[in-house]
């Protein structure tokens, strides 16, 4: 199995366990408190992570390009999360996150349109797929 595929398999368990973790802690805590909780593990095991792999030393180098592009995605992130954590509180977390999958329909048309990355017709199955799925779920 090439190695990214592995990264994404295990990057797809972990976060759906994430989302099931924070709902079970929902009960008991804001979802604002909560966000902030489970942003100060994310930060310290990120920045533990750097330091372990002796990455940190790469921030001296990161030109302003780059960091405008991180910061955006650090924005979009924390808009995502705000919301997310708001709509979990409140209902399914099962039906919340299908519909958060649907995000990969704009992460798809995000990179073919700005990225120049190819739309197979397997990807737009996909996408199909996931888009058909988002309906059912949101049609009253």
């Amino acid at each position: 199995m090439e190695p990214w595929l592995s990264y994404a398999l295990i990057a797809m368990l972990t976060g759906g366990v994430a989302m099931v973790f924070a709902k079970m802690g929902m009960g008991g805590a804001d979802e604002h408190v909560a966000l902030v909780i489970r942003t100060g593990v994310l930060f310290a095991m990120v920045v533990a992570n750097a330091w372990y792999a002796g990455a940190l030393k790469g921030l001296r180098v990161i030109d302003n390009k780059t960091l405008t592009w991180f910061i955006l995605a650090g924005a979009c992130t924390a808009v995502y999360w705000i919301l997310y954590f708001k709509a979990i509180k409140t209902a399914d977390v099962s039906v919340v996150a299908t519909i958060d999958r649907a995000g990969i329909i704009i992460t798809v048309l995000l990179s073919y349109f700005l990225l120049k990355e190819p739309l197979t017709p397997r990807l737009l199955l996909g996408m199909g797929t996931i888009l058909a799925g988002t309906l059912i779920l949101i049609w009253k």
